[in-house]
């Protein structure tokens, strides 16, 4: 087996700057925040971090409406701070990647405004502008946009609709349009060239749309999507993964492996492998990962996380490379859809640090952080605040709740979020942030976030984990999941206890050594022929020897 590549066996930790460390007393997260926590993350063990939007913006969407793709927004500090950043992250072997919105712009770029002033100006082209259907009062299509509701908004200065597949303040680029294309490619050379590790790519499968702008057919049933009411009875046929789009996708590969030392890029898309396993490209050319948002939205099932990790080994076979999430900053934080179980997030963060595939943890998952109930008047999030978006999001409503800040100290009123106590943050702490905080649990044995630091420490000692291949073992238990990573000699198996009670399995390997348990156990024992689960336990066992007939 060759040499996995760096970000094949880094673990990721999405950061989503405004809420990390506010270093300005403001009530917003900053560079420079990051960069007075650099121990900590360093502390923790990840490899890389994903940076959530930095660039300036209106902030209608928090970052995800850029108004200038080439510097940093004020808010957050200066191109000098991100440069310091960058500097000192590599300085402690930590890469950074930057989130490249590339499908629209904020609807107060530069490039918009001038699009907008009348029909003749050069920018129109750089948009997807229709005139309407009915004496131009309805849309020029049935397309909808990702939240729901039309994909349409009309202008009323020019009198025509531009197309937008999320908010309406977004606007899509037009990507059939050479200029665009040249100078979006313009843009990522410019950051890489900076010295960043590669991009995340914002709602990729979306970047063409079909240019004869024909109806997408409709379904009955709500298909996978990044929230509650997108594609509501309809399957976005002609508006998602499109051939040019797969196209583009292998473009910017090429750009990106034009550069050394290597880049990588990992894109986000909704559904499953099924659906998104195009964006790798025919021939491993395309991007070199792709959320699995299929994988994130599991019950908590042994049965469901195998079927949906076994079609993705199938799928994602190698040399493709799987990526595999349980939290970012638009789904609710798992813990809280777990029933704020503590057992049971240890128990998943352990499946996602021991599959075949690159973990992306968001920042605060390694504390058990919780979902926040935000409060009406206290709402920021665009979506929660449409009419069309009253639908909640499973139990929880709009994206705040699992945006609010980091939780560093017991401080009641801003968790040390700034370093000024009297600071008021941007969204309001949790309330139970004085018992969940970096304070309170890096000297306890028995923490999350001890739990998560042994867990990486343990994992970058076996190249069974970071690099190895992955296969499950039949269970006559339906509440147990049991898999071999291997690598050579070198074999771990996994074993996880999804059952509130304890279980007793055959062990295929009665020789085999513990050597990590979820519960902080007693290990380093030799196992025999049965193997004793408590409740929510995850345990691996170590041994070496040939391939077994146990393996399917």
């Amino acid at each position: 087996m060759k040499n996995k590549k760096w970000w094949q066996k880094a673990v990721f930790y999405q950061i989503y700057p405004r809420s990390f460390a506010d270093s300005s007393n403001n009530g917003i997260g900053d560079l420079q925040g990051i960069i007075k926590q650099l121990d900590y993350l360093q502390e923790l063990g990840i490899d890389a971090i994903w940076l959530s939007p930095i660039f300036p913006s209106p902030q209608e969407d928090y970052g995800y409406d850029v108004s200038d793709y080439g510097t940093i927004n004020s808010e957050y500090g200066t191109m000098a701070d991100f440069d310091e950043l960058l500097e000192k992250t590599h300085s402690l072997g930590i890469k950074i990647i930057l989130d490249m919105v590339l499908n629209h712009t904020s609807d107060q770029h530069p490039w918009f405004l001038e699009a907008r002033t009348d029909r003749d100006n050069p920018k129109r082209e750089w948009y997807i502008w229709k005139n309407g259907r009915n004496k131009r009062k309805k849309p020029p299509n049935n397309w909808k946009s990702i939240i729901g509701g039309s994909a349409w908004e009309w202008d009323k200065k020019t009198q025509q609709f531009y197309l937008h597949q999320f908010l309406p303040c977004q606007p899509d680029l037009n990507w059939r349009n050479n200029e665009v294309q040249e100078t979006m490619f313009n843009y990522l050379r410019f950051w890489l060239d900076k010295g960043i590790d590669g991009f995340r790519l914002d709602i990729i499968h979306t970047l063409f749309e079909d240019s004869g702008f024909r109806d997408n057919p409709r379904s009955w049933r709500l298909l996978p999507s990044a929230n509650s009411t997108a594609y509501l009875f309809q399957k976005p046929k002609y508006t998602s993964f499109l051939g040019e789009t797969i196209n583009m996708c292998t473009r910017i590969r090429k750009l990106i492996d034009s550069y050394t030392p290597e880049r990588m890029l990992v894109g986000e898309a909704t559904g499953g492998p099924r659906i998104f396993h195009s964006l790798y490209g025919k021939d491993n050319d395309g991007l070199n990962l792709v959320f699995n948002y299929k994988f994130r939205d599991q019950p908590f099932s042994a049965k469901k996380f195998k079927e949906t990790i076994q079609e993705t080994e199938n799928i994602l076979s190698e040399p493709l490379w799987p990526c595999y999430f349980f939290s970012n900053h638009d789904k609710a934080r798992m813990i809280s859809r777990y029933r704020n179980d503590e057992k049971k997030s240890k128990l998943l963060l352990f499946l996602l640090l021991t599959l075949r595939g690159t973990p992306f943890i968001y920042y605060g998952e390694e504390l058990g952080m919780h979902q926040v109930k935000i409060p009406k008047q206290s709402l920021r999030d665009p979506i929660a605040n449409l009419q069309v978006m009253r639908i909640p999001i499973g139990k929880f409503f709009g994206r705040d709740g699992c945006r609010t800040p980091m939780q560093w100290t017991s401080s009641t009123r801003n968790a040390g979020f700034s370093s000024d106590p009297n600071t008021d943050p941007w969204l309001p702490v949790a309330k139970n942030s004085p018992i969940i905080n970096v304070e309170k649990q890096k000297n306890d044995g028995k923490s999350m976030l001890t739990f998560f630091k042994r867990l990486i420490q343990f994992r970058k000692t076996k190249r069974a984990l970071t690099q190895g291949s992955l296969k499950f073992f039949p269970v006559s238990n339906r509440n147990c999941l049991i898999f071999e990573r291997r690598v050579e000699t070198e074999r771990i198996l996994v074993l996880l206890n999804f059952n509130k009670k304890g279980i007793q399995i055959s062990n295929p390997y009665p020789s085999a050594t513990k050597v990590f348990s979820t519960l902080n156990l007693d290990i380093s024992l030799k196992t025999d022929r049965l193997v004793s689960l408590h409740p929510f336990e995850g345990l691996l066992l170590s041994y070496k020897g040939k391939n077994n007939i146990y393996a399917q």
